[in-house]
């Protein structure tokens, strides 16, 4: 009888603890369900926001080609992911980690719409399209730190870091793309440069505001961290593309 009861008492502990793991699970399913759900939507307030911004034949034919592009899109950035998660945290050290987890759904609605829009087969369209997301980006995380924001200087240091993301030439063409000629693979770069080069301005608009800086009075320091990281991250993706 005792052998029983003990063996009863055994597989009643490890059932108990089964369902607390099982509660563990469900619980953070459910936390990460709901970030998921805050993500979807900060991402569709900001493309509507952005869209506005635009040109309106340009938001058509973004809008027009919106599922396939979003797909692509998403795609470049999971694999964005995989490459320069370790690069931003190594950038990103000593950022209040609360801050952070706000401002990562800021600067993936805004990575992802830029993907979204460099991988729309947008006639005639170029580099500075970028802009609206970018300032729509900086707005917000602005907010979030409780900063005052100056749309028409950050206007102009968008385009300026457009030109040194880039380079000067390719301005006007890296996204440049005609229905009729444009190809899966084109778009992909395009996405793909556009996103690198929106997340790159976000993360370091993050640490200066987190560090306590003024992008526009140390316009200098934020050109000079936008272009370290960038090429950072532009050679930490160069492996792969000769693979």
């Amino acid at each position: 009888m005792k052998k029983v009861f003990k063996k009863k008492t055994i597989t009643g502990e490890t059932g108990n603890l089964e369902k607390e793991e099982v509660a563990e699970v469900q619980v953070e399913t459910a936390l990460q369900g709901s970030d998921l759900k805050q993500e979807e939507k900060e991402f569709e307030s900001f493309f509507s926001e952005v869209l506005k911004k635009l040109p309106q034949k340009t938001s058509t034919s973004v809008l027009n080609a919106y599922d396939k592009s979003k797909e692509q899109a998403e795609k470049i950035l999971d694999k964005s992911k995989n490459q320069f998660d370790g690069i931003f945290d190594e950038f990103l050290e000593g950022v209040d980690e609360e801050k952070r987890k706000k401002c990562h759904k800021t600067v993936h609605a805004a990575s992802l719409t830029a993907a979204i829009i460099g991988c729309s087969p947008i006639p005639f369209s170029d580099a500075f399209l970028l802009v609206p997301v970018q300032l729509t980006m900086m707005s917000r995380l602005h907010k979030i730190f409780g900063q005052s924001w100056s749309e028409s200087l950050g206007k102009s240091l968008s385009r300026e870091l457009i030109v040194v993301g880039l380079g000067r030439g390719a301005v006007g063409n890296i996204l440049k793309l005609v229905p009729a000629v444009g190809t899966v693979a084109g778009a992909a770069i395009n996405g793909a440069v556009a996103s690198t080069i929106t997340e790159s301005l976000g993360w370091v608009t993050v640490k200066m505001l987190n560090d306590g800086e003024d992008i526009f009075d140390q316009a200098m320091s934020f050109k000079g961290q936008f272009n370290t990281l960038f090429k950072t991250l532009q050679n930490s993706s160069k492996p792969s593309n000769k693979k």
